[in-house]
Order: C-alpha cells, then structure tokens, then sequence
C-alpha cells in the first residue's frame, strides 16, 4: 500500500510514476500523514479515494492533489471552469490554483482503527447535534421573551443551502437585546454552556470599555458547539471597545436597532427561527467579510447565494433598499471591495456601482488563505483606519486611544518574545 509519505519523496521519477499509476486507478487507498485536515482526517487513518472527473468535483470535496512533487489531500474551497482552489482545514495558506490533471482523486472514506465513516456523515451528525441544541435554546428565548435574530450560522445556511453545510464550522452568531443580556446567559449557563474568555490579557480586558461579543461553547460527543451572542452589530474590532474615532458608535447603535426590528421568521426543519430580512443580511454578511480582512471564500460564496435570492425575488427593490442602507449609514468603504470582490470571484450580480478609487487596491486581496490572529488584529486595524469615512485629522485621534496604545504595546512586546524565542 502506498502512503503519502512515499508520494513525497524525494525522489521525483519515483513520484511521477506511483502518481501515473494511481492516476490509472478507479479505487485506492493511501494512509495520511501530517495535520494539515486535522480534526477530519488524522496521521495514520487509512484513506479511501475513488477516480473522479474534474467536471463532478464541488466545493467541499476532499481531494487527492499531486503539484510541485508534493501529494495532499485538502478541501476544495473555490472552482471555475478551468482550476480550482484547495486548502487544508488546519492550515493558513491555500495551495494555489489546482489543474485537473494534477487531480488524482476524490475522498470517499476513511478508516480510523477499526471503524470506517464518511467525511458527509460526520458533516451531518455535527449538524444535526447543532440543530438540536440551537432548538433548545431558541425556544428557550421565546419562552423568556429574549428579543434576538440570527446574524449567521447554521439556521442561516439550511435556508438559502437547502442541505447541511458540508464542512465542520465552529459558531452560530446571534444578536440580542442588551437588556436581555443577563437572562440570555443564564440560559446558555442553564444548558451547560461556559463563557469563553477571549481577552488578551488582564490588562486588555480592564481596559475594554464596552462588549461588544460573548462566546459560550460546550462539548456534545466530541463536537464543539459555540454561541457567540453579539450585544451590536460587530464589524470594527471585538478586542477594543468604543472606536468613535473611526466610526460613531452612534450609527453602530442604530444599525442594531434596525436589525432587531426589521427581522424575518423562517420554517427550518418544523421550528421557527429569526434572522435577518434579505437586505440587512446582505450588509451584514458584507461586513461580516470586511471584519475578516476580505477573507474566506466561503464566506463569500453564501453572501454571493443571499444577494442572488434576494434579487430574484425583488431586484430593483433589493438593489435600491441595500444601496440606501449602505449610504445611510456611511459604510461604502467598508462593503464596496466585498461587492467588487463578490463581482471578480463569483459574478454575482452588481447591487451598486461604486466609483470609489480607493477600492482598486483591494481587488488582489488574496482572499483564500487565512491569517495568525495577531497579524489579522493588525490589518484590521489598519483596515479600518484606511477605509473609515472620517477625514485623517479626525481619524489621526484614534492614536490616543488608551485601549489602541495598549494593544500597539501587547503586540510589540508579543513578537519580540517571539523573536527572542526563536534566536
């Protein structure tokens, strides 16, 4: 049997002729090293693959990839007509444009020990495990009046999808009323949820002068089931609080007023759950992708799927309502390289043309690869400074924030700790 670790030798005639042979295979097996898909795929599982052609793989699939003398096996997170892009679940970089022929195959199982799963199953049992739980606490919000709506999450996906999400994901955000705060968190306390302590340091966390998110999480059966219950509309930067400096919290308040009032009810599965109506979804999940640094295309893909049902309902109303939303409430830079980004990877349907010249920098955005969290605190920051709709002199008073100075100071003493670690 062969391994991944003999299609990495060093040996490239060697490579090339085990990837021929496989290649003429409709069936095989190779045993996964590395942590690259780890929780999905472990070192030592037996792997399973069938022959597939290029024109039947989607997104999500698990493929076997030989490119560079290199053999791996990662998720398929973007595909056009000619290539596509894989990435490992655990890893922060993507692997670049796939071609189908250095496709070898398609994950169809895998055995761990002596027990065999499919990939889809374990999609599907976390989400069924996600469904219940979701349930349970929904009702128990009705039942204590909790005013919130889904942001996004999983009740969001089984609408516009139709299916469970075919990957593992983390969390369900969900927004509520500050005045229901306290009765929210004994719910969640109720049914066995922990909070989750994202704060920096001691320091930070004193220095903080508002929240903005909570995260609570619990185990069930080995899954990892997260809440994290937003008191606004989070967009700027959950580690520092008021950032009125870059963009008034007033409109921040507003913005989650509307979102709590112009809400929609949806039938998933027999219960009932609110979420955002078409327009205030779209804003959200554009922002939602600003908040991640323009990246993660799978983010996109779902914004791409809202924007295109909400136009095939009501286009011109749909248009306009969201062009107004963004205009009111100032956040054209913000969302306009997301609109543009939507354009360029998934031809999404233009919602607004926006003749701002600023935006021409980001469409090189490498929006499949992912960041380390302090590098990604960083160029948020910067991002938020660059696009905020304040002039520079107002936007300059930001530098004399006392949570900003104290976070310059947290990541410049982290990475010469790191320096010195490595010397």
């Amino acid at each position: 049997m062969f391994t991944l670790n003999t299609l990495r030798s060093k040996n490239k005639d060697m490579n090339k002729t085990i990837f021929k042979q496989l290649r003429k295979r409709k069936t095989f097996s190779l045993q996964a090293d590395g942590e690259s898909m780890v929780p999905l795929l472990h070192p030592r599982d037996l792997v399973n693959y069938q022959k597939i052609s290029f024109s039947k793989i989607k997104t999500n699939d698990l493929i076997l990839v030989f490119k560079k003398n290199q053999a791996f096996t990662h998720r398929v997170i973007y595909k056009t007509d000619i290539y596509l892009i894989t990435k490992g679940d655990n890893n922060l970089e993507s692997d670049g444009r796939i071609l189908p022929q250095q496709i070898i195959g398609k994950v169809t199982s895998v055995k761990r020990q002596s027990k065999i799963f499919d990939p889809e199953m374990i999609y599907l049992i976390q989400s069924s495990l996600y469904f219940k739980e979701i349930v349970k606490i929904i009702e128990a919000f009705e039942k204590n009046k909790v005013n919130y709506v889904f942001l996004k999450g999983l009740p969001i996906h089984l609408y516009f999808e139709k299916t469970h999400p075919r990957r593992l994901y983390l969390d369900a955000d969900v927004l509520i009323d500050k005045s229901h705060y306290e009765i929210a968190t004994e719910i969640l306390k109720k049914f066995g949820y922990k909070l989750a302590d994202s704060s920096l340091s001691p320091t930070q966390k004193k220095l903080k002068d508002k929240t903005v998110e909570i995260s609570f999480y619990k185990l069930i059966n080995g899954f990892p089931v997260v809440f994290d219950i937003h008191l606004e509309v989070a967009f700027m930067m959950t580690q520092i609080g008021n950032l009125d400096a870059l963009y008034p919290q007033k409109l921040i308040d507003q913005l989650t007023e509307e979102f709590l009032k112009e809400k929609k009810k949806v039938i998933i599965n027999g219960f009932g759950f609110h979420i955002l109506s078409p327009v205030n979804l779209i804003i959200y999940l554009a922002l939602h992708f600003f908040h991640h640094n323009f990246t993660g295309a799978f983010r996109l893909e779902l914004l791409d799927k809202v924007i295109r049902h909400a136009m095939s309902l009501r286009s011109r109303f749909a248009g306009e309502a969201i062009s107004k939303l963004i205009n009111q409430y100032h956040l054209q830079n913000f969302v306009s390289p997301v609109f543009r980004l939507l354009k360029k990877y998934y031809d999404t349907p233009t919602i607004k043309r926006f003749n701002n010249g600023i935006m021409k920098q980001y469409m090189n955005i490498n929006i499949f690869s992912d960041e380390l969290r302090t590098s990604a605190g960083i160029k948020r920051f910067f991002l938020l400074f660059s696009l905020s709709p304040f002039p520079i002199y107002k936007k300059i008073l930001v530098l004399f924030n006392h949570q900003v100075i104290y976070l310059v100071f947290f990541t410049l003493n982290s990475r010469l700790k790191s320096l010195l670690k490595n010397v």
